[in-house]
């Protein structure tokens, strides 16, 4: 085979495979498209063609305020319970990772408890804890329910990276004078900042979606997937496309905030790697 006939086919199936990516991209986005596009559709139901544009459906979104006040409430318990759980598994992470303790196979072992038991069966449990502690139907239930079912998920994101790091790193800081303490502000923390940031943003993910355990004891302070569902019960409104485009607006600025504060981190790790 001459070389020129073996650069076309390179490039053949370069292109092939690029257009293939390019497909899989757009039918993932396809849906997110339709749904921003629809909720500015003056029609009452997606219809092509289109009938004219409006913003009628943000504005009735917000005369209305129950699916605006439902994501007001997901949007201060999902980054806070997910910043909590986060917190929690780094420490609980850096202790499984660094120190061996009786019990560790044990306490490792109830870490991932809440994500093998079935969500109907938490959230049953969860209401019966909360309700004879009198705390049911509350805000502050959903915070806590989604701190204990997005612990295990955070710590193992963290472990994850923290098993990456040498240990001599935080030795050798012990034996320049810093203590536990410093060693862990100044070496560990800096190490784990992208498994940390990883861990918030799956845990977020999974907080803002959550249904099922928010179905049951939330009360009447549902978060969003759950007006989202009592919403649909009741009746099929475009409204439901106007706060889906919010989401995403709100997921996209999210996102990119977090790369934009991630990425010096990451381009200044990679040089003084290489320069070491």
């Amino acid at each position: 085979m001459s070389t020129q006939r073996k650069q076309g086919i390179d490039l053949g199936l370069a292109i092939a495979g690029w257009g293939y990516l390019l497909l899989g991209f757009l039918f993932l986005m396809l849906p997110i498209v339709t749904l921003i596009a629809f909720s500015f559709e003056d029609a009452r139901f997606p219809t092509f063609p289109w009938t004219g544009w409006t913003m009628r459906w943000y504005q009735e979104l917000l005369s209305d305020g129950r699916l605006l006040q439902s994501l007001q409430r997901s949007l201060i318990v999902s980054p806070l319970a997910a910043a909590i759980a986060t917190v929690i598994g780094f420490f609980a992470a850096y202790a499984l990772n660094r120190f061996n303790f009786p019990g560790k196979n044990l306490l490792s072992t109830l870490f991932i408890v809440p994500i093998l038991v079935p969500p109907l069966i938490l959230g049953v449990a969860f209401l019966g804890l909360l309700s004879r502690l009198n705390l049911q139907g509350q805000v502050f239930s959903i915070l806590l329910t989604h701190v204990v079912i997005l612990m295990p998920t955070a710590i193992a994101l963290i472990s994850l990276r923290l098993a990456q790091m040498p240990k001599d790193i935080e030795e050798a800081a012990w034996n320049l004078g810093a203590n536990e303490w410093q060693a862990l502000y100044r070496v560990i923390l800096p190490w784990a900042i992208p498994g940390i940031a990883g861990a918030w943003l799956l845990a977020f993910t999974f907080s803002f979606d959550e249904f099922i355990i928010a179905w049951f004891v939330s009360g009447f302070q549902p978060t969003l997937p759950v007006s989202i569902y009592t919403f649909l019960g009741a009746n099929l409104s475009p409204s439901l496309n106007a706060i889906g485009t919010i989401v995403f607006g709100i997921s996209v600025v999210l996102l990119t905030g977090v790369e934009l504060l991630l990425l010096p981190l990451l381009l200044d790790g990679r040089s003084s790697s290489r320069e070491m």
